[in-house]
């Protein structure tokens, strides 16, 4: 054989090859995609269960899912900023508006913009610790 002798050319070698590139090709975009979309899709799961708690004036499961420390922010507290008497009064609705990074990127959670009672000036940002989801007021 010399160096210009090429061997024969394998057409069931080229579509196995072929279907192999695209199966890779389809796992690397679904992996990429849930790596992207996952921390997004868990946090967004915990804003709406809290959400769903307070609705449904359960208080000591939205605290549970708040997990707030007893010692630094007590029930009395959390009742004062989400009970019937805070400032949104009594929540019957809540919408999910946005749900990201905060501006300037590199943070540690994600912030939860949330419409309360469908009134625009009603919105609560909610931030959201990634690995715990831990949730907090997001002050800036």
């Amino acid at each position: 054989m010399t160096l210009l002798d090429a061997p024969a050319f394998d057409a069931k070698r080229a579509r196995r090859n072929r279907v192999l590139g695209i199966i890779v090709a389809v796992v690397v975009i679904v992996a990429i995609v849930g790596v992207l979309y996952w921390p997004r899709y868990v946090a967004r799961r915990t804003v709406d269960s809290f959400f769903d708690a307070v609705v449904a004036k359960n208080f000591q499961q939205a605290y549970f899912i708040w997990q707030a420390n007893p010692k630094m922010y007590s029930m009395d507290a959390f009742m004062r900023d989400w009970g019937p008497s805070s400032e949104w009064g009594i929540i019957k609705t809540y919408h999910i508006d946005d749900l990201g990074p905060p501006p300037g990127g590199h943070a540690s959670g994600l912030v939860a913009i949330v419409t309360i009672n469908n009134i625009q000036s009603r919105q609560a940002r909610v931030w959201i610790q990634n690995g715990t989801h831990e949730l907090s007021f997001y002050q800036y």
